[in-house]
């Protein structure tokens, strides 16, 4: 992909991520929305965000997101770029089965509110697994999401198998500032009411790199 297309491509996330008409992206993406500057991006800094943000950098548990994530997402054919376009997106939460496939998610495009994302608008966050809020797609199941998935400090993760009944991945940032917050919150809240009968396990993930390396 040219550099132009990848502009183009970059634009198209971040008007996705503003979906207020014919306001600026950067205006409302930074003025309203509170997205923060991220000019180093490094194992200090990262673990000093995971620290600030209540996630930690438990091994297991916390992890970033590589930036060969977004060649893999580029290299998707036409008619899987609206899928591609939701997958690109800053913050997300993702909720899959057993299985490893993809039932139930949530993403910023789809959120809505002002001047805060509200991930709870119709009370999806109320039940666990909750109701979707976007459409689940079968482009990313939690095997192909899991070789994207590095260490904070950068490592490679080994094969990972979730043998949850349940495995919750949230994309979080220091970019997208209170926005992440609140996902990560609603993210916590919504994993309390999962039933004593099932298990459910949560991953966080960081898209700082990721969200540098496309110019966002």
């Amino acid at each position: 992909m040219t550099s132009s297309a990848q502009t183009r491509w970059s634009a198209a996330v971040l008007l996705l991520l503003a979906g207020l008409g014919l306001v600026s992206c950067t205006t409302v993406a930074e003025g309203v929305y509170g997205m923060r500057r991220t000019d180093i991006v490094d194992f200090p800094q990262l673990q000093a965000y995971a620290q600030d943000y209540g996630v930690g950098v438990t091994p297991g548990k916390s992890f970033v997101l590589d930036i060969s994530y977004f060649e893999f997402l580029k290299r998707q054919p036409l008619r899987m770029q609206d899928v591609a376009k939701n997958h690109a997106q800053p913050l997300q939460l993702l909720y899959y089965n057993r299985a490893g496939q993809l039932v139930s998610y949530y993403v910023n495009c789809y959120a809505g509110g002002f001047p805060n994302l509200d991930w709870n608008h119709d009370r999806q966050l109320e039940v666990f697994p909750p109701v979707t809020q976007a459409p689940p797609d079968s482009l990313l199941s939690f095997a192909e999401l899991a070789p994207f998935l590095r260490t904070i400090d950068g490592s490679r993760v080994q094969a990972m198998q979730s043998f949850a009944d349940y495995t919750v991945v949230v994309f979080w940032s220091h970019r997208m500032g209170r926005q992440s917050r609140r996902l990560l919150a609603a993210a916590q809240q919504n994993l309390q009411l999962a039933p004593t009968t099932q298990k459910a396990y949560i991953l966080y993930v960081n898209n700082d790199a990721y969200l540098r390396h496309i110019g966002l």
